[in-house]
């Protein structure tokens, strides 16, 4: 599944709104404070727009011999490698998200957290190991 333009129209739509009520209820913050918050949420959506249409621009057999590349193709999941995709890119532009938006952020970031701790398959997993006499 990949996402569509509506699709991410309609949710960046959604977060800034979310970002702008939130914003506009913290009395706390002062107006620098607002504005540096809304330069991140730009910031990060820009990035995620760049990304989006990057991957739009894909062939699956692309994602796949990019994973093949980075000698992680045993982690390969079409599925979900829009959201991984999406996590890389909130890594990369932190900044202050909705509360429906974090919690999407938070399940993407998980199957990259996934991907790290992955045990090595195949011979692959015997590199570095001494018992293995090769």
């Amino acid at each position: 599944m990949k996402i569509g333009a509506s699709s991410r129209e309609a949710r960046t739509a959604a977060a800034v709104h979310n970002l702008k009520e939130q914003l506009a209820k913290a009395t706390h913050l002062t107006e620098e404070q607002k504005v540096s918050r809304l330069q991140a949420l730009l910031a990060f959506s820009e990035a995620a727009d760049a990304e989006t249409d990057r991957y739009r621009k894909m062939e699956q057999k692309d994602e796949v011999e990019e994973y093949r590349l980075a000698g992680k193709l045993h982690n390969y999941d079409h599925d979900k490698e829009w959201k991984k995709r999406f996590a890389r890119v909130a890594k990369l532009n932190p900044c202050p998200w909705g509360k429906q938006m974090m919690a999407d952020i938070k399940e993407y970031m998980y199957y990259l957290e996934e991907d790290d701790d992955d045990f090595k398959i195949g011979l692959y997993s015997f590199i570095g190991d001494e018992s293995w006499s090769g």
